[in-house]
């Protein structure tokens, strides 16, 4: 006879596929009962499909351990507004799967954002500011809050639509508000608040105003009077009260709020022809600058804004904005031999890359994996012409502040850069070209000065390789910045030895414009000489504070030494012997596009 405990172990447990209480746009709780035959039960739980024909071992499935009575799992990831089947089962110790009733559920229609305009205030002539909050972001995240707006009252008032408007907010917690100008006078608005996600976006409700039925104040167009690297100076007027009697008038200005007011910005009142000198002018240093008048009749009043950028650096107009195709892979090449073929990973000197093993510094490493923002990168090299006027406005041969302060900028043995009759200059004939002998100390105080930087290792080689991964032979990458013929676009020892540098821009440029970035001076780097990762990182400074140098230099004539993807160790603490080989090339954030 067969014992009780053997019963227990053959039998097989009763599975019952219960209905689904809660779906939303994208999950669902799924439930289930088991009852008996635990012995040899592996795991239960439900499995889904579109398909009204599936199995355990072909579907989605959600689990979880074995046992008696109800349970719930929630899955994730579902598509909104769609049918499902689903069903219970037991897995069991033998392979048998054991299923209850097939049932069906929907997800319902996914959840945009809620939003609620919370009003419109300090409305003028010409402008007011829109006010909102965010009460739920939906079942998606948030991307982007704003406003649309229309004085037309026939047009759907969303973003797209024919004479509608619309405006980013600034955000604070779940509020968010914009000012909107150039508003007509006496002129009824229509505005709703949204926000966005991958999905669309959710819209409040609508509210209108209206400006008032008064002229605005007239003014005259800002006037730049004084521009250099220290200061900015700037003058307007009131040309035409029209009727309305003025309090007092002068600017406000912010460098953060593209529309500034009196409540949100820096201002000072004036006479009725009013200059204003900012007395904290650097290099690239942006300001929102209006004039504005306070009235009797309707307050404050306001001109139109003025974006002025105190005069930089930018490679005389040759600054190149630069957007990676990401991901991108430092020290990638293709196969060369056959372009038509797909692209591969070079080999460094210690193997086949691997993903997840780190990878020496070797002359041509393997790749590391990068994903980078944009950026803007000068079209050629510092010169000494711009080192000088750098030197001059500067002030002083030693770093004045930060990390580096009282280090040297130049070494006199090796630059043509010098100090004579009281200010720093260089003979004529080199004046076009690198500025080489400048320490790294110096060429970050540069770039420091003028609002930049020196570019990453990356940077610098998604740059050189003219933005361009691909073995497609209609957009070929090549081996060197801009051509796989060396001749064609780099000043190199080749059979000849080079003891200086030459002009900057005298071979072709690569496709994105940019000279000489195989070649002539070797360029420095922000980046520290260490190991590469197989995703891409800055790393500390090492002991031995050594950084990054790209682009081989002309002093050399091996062509290895010029790919794109070659890199140097270059020691910030001394000079070497080919430090007169030695550059740099500025970098700074894309200005906005307002």
């Amino acid at each position: 006879m067969m014992s009780c405990q053997q019963a227990e172990e053959d039998s097989l447990p009763t599975v019952e596929t219960l209905p689904v209480v809660s779906a939303t746009s994208s999950t669902a709780v799924l439930h289930g009962a088991t009852s008996g035959g635990t012995k040899n039960m592996l795991c239960r739980g439900v499995c889904f499909s579109s398909s009204e024909v599936f199995s355990f071992g072909d579907s989605p499935c959600v689990s979880t351990d074995a046992g008696e009575g109800e349970f719930s799992l929630k899955t994730y990831e579902l598509i909104p507004k769609h049918p499902y089947f689903m069903k219970a089962f037991a897995v069991m110790a033998d392979g048998t799967v054991i299923y209850g009733k097939q049932m069906t559920f929907s997800t319902t229609d996914f959840q945009l954002p809620s939003v609620s305009m919370t009003g419109v205030t300090d409305i003028y002539a010409s402008e007011a500011t829109l006010n909102a909050t965010l009460d739920d972001e939906g079942d998606y995240p948030v991307t982007g809050r704003g406003f649309v707006y229309t004085s037309n009252t026939s047009v759907t008032l969303e973003i797209g639509a024919d004479g509608v408007k619309s405006v980013l907010g600034g955000v604070s917690g779940n509020n968010f508000s914009a000012t909107i100008a150039d508003l007509a006078v006496a002129t009824t608005y229509r505005v709703r608040a949204y926000a966005m996600t991958e999905n669309g976006a959710g819209y409040s409700e609508e509210l209108s105003f209206a400006t008032p039925d008064i002229k605005p104040v007239l003014f005259a167009d800002i006037e730049v009077l004084e521009n250099t690297y220290s200061s900015l100076k700037i003058r307007s007027a009131v040309t035409d009260p029209q009727g309305n009697t003025i309090i007092s008038s002068g600017f406000c200005w912010s460098s953060t709020n593209k529309i500034p007011t009196v409540k949100n910005a820096s201002f000072e009142a004036l006479d009725a022809t009013f200059t204003l000198s900012f007395s904290d002018a650097v290099p690239a240093k942006v300001y929102y600058v209006r004039p504005y008048a306070e009235t009797v009749e309707t307050g404050t009043q306001y001109g139109p804004v003025s974006k002025l950028r105190v005069v930089t650096y930018d490679c005389e107009g040759g600054m190149v904005k630069v957007v990676p195709v990401n991901p991108v892979f430092i020290g990638w090449l293709g196969d060369y031999d056959q372009p038509s073929m797909p692209a591969k990973y070079s080999q460094a000197h210690d193997g086949e890359f691997n993903v997840n093993q780190s990878v020496g510094k070797n002359a041509t490493p393997t790749p590391s994996q990068a994903t980078l923002s944009p950026y803007c990168i000068a079209k050629y090299e510092v010169t000494n012409k711009w080192f000088c006027e750098f030197l001059n406005a500067y002030g002083s041969s030693v770093v004045k502040d930060g990390t580096w302060k009282g280090e040297a900028i130049l070494f006199d043995a090796y630059t043509d850069i010098f100090y004579a009759d009281g200010k720093w200059q260089v003979d004529p004939q080199y004046v076009n070209c690198p500025a080489t002998g400048v320490s790294f100390y110096g060429a970050e105080a540069f770039c420091r000065f003028f609002g930049g930087y020196l570019p990453t290792e990356a940077q610098w080689e998604v740059a050189a390789r003219g933005n361009v991964y691909s073995n497609d032979p209609a957009v070929p990458m090549y081996r060197y910045s801009g051509s796989n013929d060396l001749n064609d676009i780099a000043v190199w020892a080749n059979g000849t030895a080079r003891l200086r540098c030459e002009d900057v821009g005298q071979y072709r440029p690569n496709q994105l414009g940019l000279y000489d970035m195989s070649g002539n001076a070797q360029e420095m780097t922000s980046s520290w000489y260490v190991n590469y990762s197989a995703t891409y990182k800055e790393s500390a400074m090492p002991s031995n504070k050594l950084i990054v140098i790209r682009g081989g230099r002309a002093q050399r004539g091996v062509t290895s030494t010029f790919q794109c993807c070659s890199r140097d160790a270059y020691a910030i603490t001394g000079t070497v012997t080919y430090s007169n080989y030695i550059g740099f090339r500025f970098a700074c954030d894309p200005e906005d596009e307002d």
